[in-house]
């Protein structure tokens, strides 16, 4: 992995870069190589339902805390950069029993982890509380919210209709609603309403200054609107928050792209790698940077990285054309 940032480093020299970015927010040994990986889920033992936006925490046994991430709409989460070690992923939501697992990446770069959460029986919480931290919903709302949910869920359009139905409704009745009102901003992103996406967004933004996630939605909304100067300022106020976001660094990387700026995309796009070696995108905007560069070699290796995650990915098809390009010289010689 240190390779694959070393590359677009280099890139970034020759486009005219003098300084660089420091890395390894998860580099906690001595100079010892990043490469592993923990994914995981998390859903809810009644109805299996992904818990979604929840802090995950990674600790290892030989350095302690390394880090906190936030589970996706689908209750996936990710750690990676991790050096060969043994590691405990826990996940604590109240009304909720906590939950942990032991792992270790001595044997293998990779582990898979499943989590199902219980209701604490000790705890008088409703057992079908959706993943809300906030205590204080009402129950009204928090079943409009459920009822959205499952919905969503299903990533059909007239289902993300009506679960943005609910998720209005949860609304009304409880306007301070968080976790509603950034469901309800990405759902309207996914059925292209930007404008009420943008509203609900920053709704979500003044119920809670610190909700990185909205900060990163709105900056890919701005991103698609071409809203260069603003989708820059609400990107890096999320980083502020969760510098360890490889969404967000990846989101800004492409703003920068489309933009024009090659040399801050680069940093931004080597930086996503180095925390998530798995995102394809990440691997083919790196190639593309590295042969903008000169660094036909290199380039080569991130298109090959690319099709190696995604051999049937929406751009398989050019990068196949692109590294047969790249090979021809070499070719013609023999």
């Amino acid at each position: 992995m240190r390779r694959r940032v070393i590359r677009l480093l280099v890139a970034i020299a020759v486009l005219g870069l003098a300084t660089l970015p420091v890395f390894g927010q998860y580099d906690r040994g001595q100079g010892q190589p990043i490469s592993g990986q923990i994914i995981g889920q998390v859903r809810y033992a009644e109805g299996n339902l992904p818990v979604f936006n929840v802090m995950v925490s990674c600790d290892s046994f030989g350095h302690g805390f390394i880090g906190q991430e936030t589970t996706d709409r689908n209750g996936k989460f990710q750690f990676s950069g991790l050096k060969a070690d043994q590691y405990v992923i826990i996940i604590r939501i109240p009304g909720y029993v906590e939950e942990r697992q032991e792992t270790e990446l001595y044997t293998t770069a990779s582990q898979y982890l499943q989590f199902r959460l219980k209701p604490d029986a000790s705890v008088r919480t409703p057992p079908t509380a959706p993943a809300v931290v906030d205590a204080n919903v009402t129950a009204e709302a928090r079943r409009e919210f459920e009822k959205a949910d499952a919905l969503l869920a299903t990533n059909k359009k007239e289902n993300i209709e009506g679960g943005v139905h609910h998720l209005e409704k949860a609304l009304k009745i409880d306007g301070k609603f968080l976790q509603a009102a950034l469901k309800l901003g990405t759902a309207y992103m996914d059925l292209g309403q930007s404008d009420k996406a943008e509203n609900a967004l920053k709704k979500v933004i003044e119920i809670d200054p610190k909700t990185f996630n909205a900060f990163f939605a709105l900056g890919e909304l701005y991103l698609q609107q071409r809203r260069y100067a603003e989708g820059e300022t609400v990107l890096r106020r999320g980083l502020a928050l969760e510098n360890r976001s490889w969404q967000g660094h990846f989101t800004l990387g492409r703003l920068y792209l489309q933009n024009g700026d090659t040399v801050k995309a680069a940093r931004q796009i080597a930086i996503t790698i180095q925390l998530n070696p798995n995102c394809a995108q990440a691997h083919l905007l790196a190639g593309n940077i590295l042969l903008k560069a000169g660094k036909r070699e290199d380039a080569l290796a991130e298109f090959q990285e690319y099709l190696h995650l995604v051999p049937n990915g929406q751009y398989a098809a050019q990068t196949r054309e692109v590294v047969q390009k790249i090979r021809l010289p070499s070719n013609k010689q023999d």
